[in-house]
Order: C-alpha cells, then structure tokens, then sequence
C-alpha cells in the first residue's frame, strides 16, 4: 500500500485537547496534574538529549512553548538519522583472502561471481511481501587483500596483494586472475597481517555499510588458535599483533566482518575471533566454490539490515558507552547477594483514544521485592544492555536491562520506556481481537515490562526494566526495525520461519497506525516464535513508536518519516485484508 494514499498523519497531543477541553468538560478532568507532570518529564529528556538545560515546571503556558522548543530540537535530529539510513545503502567490500597454494580455486571463484555478486546487490529485490522492492545497495565499492605467510617475504615473494575500493569489477577482474597461489612452508598463515592490512584501507564514512569478508583454509599462528598442525610461531604473532586489538580497530571502524569456512582446521580461530569481536559472527561454508556467491550477497543483506537498525535512534549529545564485559553463561546464583528493590508498573490505558490524547498511564502501587543480579551483561543492543537475574519470592528467572550509555540513568527515562511498552502491550491485545472477531486464531504479544528500583549501597538508586525471559526452546526473529527494514523473504526461509508469523507481525504494525487515525505505529518488532497458550504464535520485547508528535516515546520516534519508511517496505497481506486495513 502507499502512503501517500492513506493523507498526512494527524499530530494529536494533550495542548490541543487541551484547547477542544472548554467545549467538552468531561475531557478536561481526564487533563489532570499527572499528565502534565508526565508531558513535563518527555519535555526534559530531549532537552538533556540535545545538550540543552532544562528547569522543571508545571506552568502550562511554559510548557507550551517548551513543546514547541522540543519539536524544533528533534525535527533535526530525525533528518539526520533518515540520512543515515540512506547512507547505508552505500556499500564497502573488501574480501580478505588467503592467497597460497590451496585457495587457487577460492580466488578464481570470487573473480567469476562478482558480477553477479554485484548485480544482484544493486538490482532491485523481492522482499517478504513478494513485491518488488528498492536493491538493497545503491552503489558498491569493492577491494581485495590477499595474504600469505611471513616465509614468503624472506623468499623475496609477495606477502600482501593489495588492490584498494574502486567501483572498476574490470580492474577488480584483472586483479584477482593475476593472483598466484603460492605455498608456505608450515600450515598457519599470517592472518593477524592480512586483517592489519584490510583495516589499512580508505574505509571511508561515505559508506552506511562496511563489510570485511574473510575465505580462508587455515588459521592464524600461535597454538590456542589451533590444534594438531604444525606451526612456525607457536607463541603467536611475531610482530605481537592479538586478535583482540585487530577486532577492537574493525569495529571502530564500523567494519561487519563475515567468515567464510572451508577447513575444520579454523574452528577454534573462528571461536576466539568471535569473542575478540564481542558479538556472534556469520560463518559461511564455503568449502564449495559454488557457495561463494550468495555468501557474499547474503552478507552483504544482513549488514545492510544490521547498519539500518544501529542507526534507528536519533543523535544528540555524545553519550560514552559503559565498560563492560559480556558473560554470556547465566551465573551460579550462590555467590550473588540479594538485593531490596520495588517493582513499579502501569495499567492500560483506558482507550486508543487516551493515547492520542497523551493521557498519562496509571502507575500501579509499587512492590516490595528482593532480587539477584548478575554482575556483568549477557547481551548488548544498540540501546541497552541485559543482565540475567532472579526474584527471590518465587525463584522466577528473568532479564534486567539497563541503557548502555552513560549519562541515560535517570529514572524518567526507564518510566517513558516502560510505559510505551505497555502501549504496546495493550495495541497487541486489542488487535488479536480484531483478528479473532475476523474468525483468524492468531496470537501475537509483548513480555510485560516493569521498572525495578535497587537500593545500592552507598551509591544512588539502580533502575532497570525487568521482563521474564524468553521460552528456552524459542527462535529469535528481527521481523522489521523502526529505520523501514523488514526481514528478507529469503532470511525467513533460511531460519525456518513461516511467512505467517512474518505477515502477522508486519501487519500489527500497519494496524496500530489505523487503529489510532495515522496517530502512531509500533515498529521494531523482535521476538521469539515460541508456544503462547498451546498455540505457536509471536512474542516480542522492546518495540519503539512512531508518532505523529515527535515529542514522544524517545528517541527511536522518527515522527511521519518513520511511518513512510515502513510503507515503503510493507504489502498488506492476507491480515491486512481480513481487517479490512489493505
């Protein structure tokens, strides 16, 4: 569907009921202290978002001019992300090849795909609602390092072939037939090399996306990268280069790097590699040439889809990450102290039509509570960081998420998250109804969110959002982000999901954005497909909102934009149409 066929969206917030208030007086008790207080404290977070003091007040006519101050801080600030998004169509390749005797095959293999490669890339695609669809690069640049071992400089050979971006697939051609694959002396190659010399390149900020993809046979030196061959530096790099300071440079770079597996003999690089780049790498098997191909375009999608929802938040102040270490392994609870906390919640709103009006959530009573935490994340986001923990009361394990960045720990922030969370929730309630009143038995839902406030010692209170954890046996899907992605048809296949969960999951989201006049739609839909009430069906965590007021729900709101984005993508599909929403 277009758009531009569905008019403008409606921008609806709580001055302009405000105003309609004198002729409706039921409306205006619904306008009390608290929803003032709650549009007071959205007001402060973008204005401490762009660097900018704020002083808390209830005067209504300063808070109306501050509203209009805070729409021209953001309006910006989603620009520039819509740039970015944009940005990231522009595309970077550099394969990274082990250049010896074995890999004749691998090399010429690349130098007869990449016309295909590129040309696929560049045309356009056909994503999960088989409509044709924008390619997924608008333009590619593409580079090839070739390495071998360090004996073959002592024989006066080649170590590295280089041949920097150039958009030239002749010249790309030309270079790779040239190549020599010329055999080493021991079975190691000098990977730590090649990766130094990769990182060497123009990478260049014009480029969204960058992609580093590596095809090799053998690992790289030093004994805990391998076992059972021989190896010339047993104690590793001679030059003293770790893995960890090459992944470290690659990811400041914004560089994705992708694996392509032709041996066994690289199983334990890969595994170090992985926890060096402190997030899970693709590996490939490429032991085929065959493969090589849509490795590569397969790559290249994903980081394309990785660039657009890294780049989903609107920018403001620099914020510094927090230091952390990633302990995947849920902890032995015996050693972990309990801690006192309160769990703090919100009840429905009463209508979609408080939620337009920005009629502020009521907040539960607060909970006694004792908790465990474990002392250091098992996962990272974009936006935040998840910690297992458990409540002592019933022993229910569950995820504890705090934000990632320093200077986001105030309490407003985790107030504004989990109240749009339950926005969600409830949107997701009334549109499994809708869909059951169309006669369709379809469940799609949100983990509920809660604040939890820690005592810590000495130190100010800890908050972070609490939710139960997925169902063990789930299987993790990203079914759209809030920058227009929505997962490839060809993705979903590959993992196993039915094309129904991906319809019922985008078309929720079409749905949010009629159900509330055009007001707002829920976007950046992740989750498991898991068992709900004996019926397989979606559940999702952290969702963002789109509005039509570009004041609300954080800085993942892109406003209008962000709505357009999604239809650019969607094509209603059989729920669409059952509720009559196509």
């Amino acid at each position: 569907m277009s758009f531009e066929r569905e008019s403008t969206t409606r921008e609806r917030g709580i001055f302009s009921v405000a105003q309609d208030a004198t002729s409706k007086p039921k409306r205006e008790s619904a306008l009390d202290a608290r929803s003032f207080r709650e549009f007071g404290k959205q007001l402060k977070i973008i204005s401490e978002d762009a660097g900018v003091a704020y002083r808390e007040t209830t005067d209504r006519d300063e808070l109306a001019k501050r509203y209009e101050d805070a729409k021209r801080l953001r309006a910006p600030r989603i620009q520039e992300v819509l740039r970015v998004i944009r940005q990231a169509r522009n595309v970077q390749l550099c394969f990274l090849v082990d250049a010896t005797g074995s890999m004749k095959e691998h090399i010429d293999a690349v130098r007869t795909s990449i016309n295909e490669i590129v040309k696929k890339l560049t045309d356009n695609g056909r994503h999960v609602s088989f409509k044709d669809k924008p390619q997924v690069s608008q333009s590619i640049d593409i580079a090839f390092v070739a390495y071998r071992d360090h004996d073959h400089k002592e024989k006066g050979e080649k170590q590295f072939e280089v041949l920097p971006f150039t958009k030239d697939l002749g010249r790309f051609t030309a270079f790779t037939r040239d190549l020599q694959g010329i055999w080493g002396t021991d079975h190691p190659e000098d990977v730590f090399g090649g990766l130094d010399t990769a990182l060497d390149l123009d990478w260049s900020d014009k480029f969204g996306t960058k992609v580093m993809f590596h095809i090799c046979d053998y690992p790289c030196h030093g004994t805990e990268f391998h076992s059972g061959i021989t190896d010339h530096y047993p104690n590793g790099d001679p030059k003293g280069r770790t893995c960890k300071q090459l992944f470290s440079r690659l990811r400041a770079k914004g560089i994705q790097y992708h694996f392509g597996k032709i041996t066994n003999h690289t199983d334990i690089m890969f595994s170090k590699f992985e926890e060096a780049y402190g997030e899970p790498i693709t590996e490939f098997n490429v032991k085929n040439v065959k493969d090589i191909a849509q490795s590569v375009i397969t790559a290249v999608k994903n980081s394309v889809s990785a660039s657009l929802a890294v780049s989903h938040r609107t920018k403001g102040v620099a914020r510094r990450e927090r230091s952390f270490t990633l302990e995947k392994k849920e902890p032995e609870w015996g050693s972990h102290k309990e801690i006192e906390g309160k769990f703090v919640s919100y009840n429905f709103p009463r209508s979609i039509q408080d939620i337009e009006d920005g009629i502020a959530l009521e907040r539960d009573k607060p909970e006694e509570t004792r908790v465990k935490v474990a002392r250091h994340p098992f996962a990272r986001g974009a936006e935040r960081i998840a910690f297992y923990g458990t409540i002592i009361s019933n022993n229910e394990n569950v995820v504890l998420k705090e934000y990632l960045h320093t200077g986001m720990e105030a309490p407003e922030r985790f107030e504004m998250s989990v109240q749009m969370h339950t926005i969600a929730v409830f949107l997701a309630q009334r549109y499994v109804m809708e869909l059951k009143d169309a006669g369709i038995n379809q469940t799609i839902k949100f983990l509920t969110s809660k604040i939890l406030s820690l005592s810590n010692e000495g130190s100010s209170q800890r908050y972070m959002t609490c939710e139960r954890k997925f169902p063990a046996d789930g299987k993790f899907v990203r079914f759209t982000s809030n920058t227009g992605y929505h997962i490839l048809e060809e993705t979903a296949n590959s993992i196993g999901v039915k094309m129904e969960f991906v319809h019922l999951a985008t078309a929720f989201s079409h749905w949010t954005y009629k159900a509330t006049n055009r007001f707002l739609m829920v976007v950046d839909l992740e989750g498991v497909i898991a068992s709900i009430d004996g019926k397989m069906g979606v559940l999702l965590t952290d969702p963002a909102i789109h509005c039509a007021d570009i004041t609300r729900y954080g800085r993942m709101n892109h406003g209008p934009d962000g709505m357009k984005n999604f239809f650019v993508y969607h094509e209603c599909n059989q729920f669409c149409k059952a509720l009559g929403i196509h």
